[in-house]
């Protein structure tokens, strides 16, 4: 609440020219009284224009204006310019001066105050606008957010945190956390609780009602004046496990079938194979009646129904289609920390608005992956590693190029065969990756051109879909 005299020094600060001329007509008339009484002291009387105009004035101007004042007090005062003149002159001088630094000093404080007080009053605007913000954000947020304070109770939940442990209908602040969240009841009684941890995890919750949950779960640990208090944010992830394992079930089978359908592929090569040398056996040499022959041709007849057996299941599939662009993204977010922790620079080419292919999602994914850690692992103390991920239209295929600047491939024509010498593991990789590819009508191949090695993934874009 302002004063009277606080509203004087504002409106003296905020209308100089109109507060100095009011002084300058108030000196003049106190000025003219004193000349027409002479014998009469009303020096005195001009303390008031200083004490008007000093809050608009400056330091030099009191000055000025104390000495105009003090030399018409001498000039019209009844001993005149007599003995001691001047010290009495220096003596008003300087209390006229000292009253209007007086008054500008205090004029200074009061703008101080107000500038802090309006500071003060925005600040805690802006911070009553931030909690309301938090505040709205914490009660609208679909995950169930909760403070505990240091003997474990709930201190705070928002209404997600109410539905997610089935309090729909009673508070929860107040509740005992340790039978629906056992890990924030330890966290919190952790010894490491009282330096701040911050973490998340994945652990079992159960909701009122016995019903058991997976819980993913973001917590830290802050001080209060009682102890160590926790702030965790909780999600129910039961169905993204679900998911997680439903599409990882699907993706493995696809990926049995696919391999199925390879091996069925050799066998039925090496039993047809068998079943010509059989057939040239029998035109070239006497063996009816030779048990062996006989059990020869059967155990022939027998892999060529095995492998017909396992085609026939490989080709039972549906048609899917996947974004080459998401899986190419979700490539890069599994590949590029590995590769920058082994030293390897990524060089990634891959532009926008990539077409759909023909692949699985998954699969493809695998394949991708699988081919970046080969590269990985071909650029292991090589004095440049490099890894350049690209792609290109090439005719009506789509193709992703994965190339290194390893030291080559000694014997390409081994590379797609299963089992083979040269492989860093069983030799089963790029087997099944071509595999995988060939069974949507795409293929993968080594191209020897060029330093280093190249990869290239082969793809068929929906609008140019064809029968694999």
């Amino acid at each position: 609440m302002t004063t009277r005299l606080d509203r004087f020094l504002a409106y003296s600060e905020s209308r100089r020219l109109t507060v100095c001329v009011i002084a300058g007509v108030l000196t003049a008339i106190i000025a003219w009284v004193d000349w027409r009484t002479p014998d009469v002291s009303t020096g005195f009387l001009y303390l008031f224009p200083i004490l008007l105009a000093a809050p608009a004035l400056r330091s030099w101007q009191i000055l000025l204006m104390a000495a105009l004042c003090g030399f018409l007090r001498e000039a019209f005062d009844p001993l005149r310019f007599g003995p001691g003149a001047t010290e009495r002159l220096s003596v008003v001088i300087a209390g006229f001066a000292m009253t209007g630094f007086f008054v500008a000093e205090l004029n200074q404080r009061r703008r101080n105050l107000a500038d802090y007080l309006a500071e003060r009053e925005r600040q805690i605007r802006l911070r009553q606008e931030a909690e309301q913000q938090v505040r709205i954000l914490i009660e609208t947020s679909p995950l169930a957010i909760l403070t505990l304070n240091h003997s474990g109770r709930v201190a705070q939940a928002n209404e997600s945190a109410h539905e997610l442990l089935g309090f729909d209908n009673e508070s929860l602040p107040g509740a005992d956390v340790a039978p629906y969240l056992p890990i924030l009841y330890r966290m919190l009684k952790n010894p490491r609780s009282a330096a701040n941890l911050s973490t998340n995890v994945e652990c079992k919750a159960q909701r009122r009602n016995g019903e058991v949950f997976l819980a993913h779960v973001w917590l830290s640990t802050y001080h209060t004046s009682q102890g160590p208090g926790l702030a965790a944010v909780v999600w129910d992830a039961s169905e993204n496990l679900r998911d997680r394992e439903g599409s990882g079930f699907d993706s493995m089978m696809a990926t049995s079938r696919v391999l199925i359908g390879a091996i069925s592929h050799e066998i039925r090569n090496l039993a047809s194979a068998a079943g010509s040398a059989h057939a040239r056996l029998a035109a070239e040499c006497p063996v009816q009646g030779n048990d062996q022959y006989e059990v020869m041709g059967t155990l022939i007849q027998g892999l060529e129904k095995i492998a017909s057996s396992g085609l026939r299941a490989a080709s039972n599939r549906e048609a899917v289609v996947a974004d080459l662009g998401t899986v190419l993204d979700e490539t890069r977010i599994i590949i590029e920390p590995g590769l920058q922790e082994a030293g390897i620079s990524l060089i990634w080419e891959v532009g926008g608005a990539l077409p759909l292919v023909q692949a699985d999602h998954h699969s493809l994914l695998q394949v991708f992956v699988n081919l970046a850690r080969n590269s990985a692992q071909a650029l292991e103390g090589r004095p440049v590693r490099e890894m350049r991920i690209s792609v290109a239209v090439e005719s009506d295929l789509v193709a992703v190029h994965f190339r290194d600047s390893g030291p080559g491939v000694a014997q390409p024509d081994e590379l797609f065969h299963p089992f083979h010498s040269g492989a860093h593991s069983v030799g089963l990789g790029l087997y099944i990756s071509r595999a995988i590819l060939r069974s949507h009508g795409g293929g993968l191949r080594y191209d020897p051109d060029g330093p280093g090695s190249c990869f290239t993934v082969e793809l068929w874009p929906v609008e140019n879909q064809v029968e694999s």
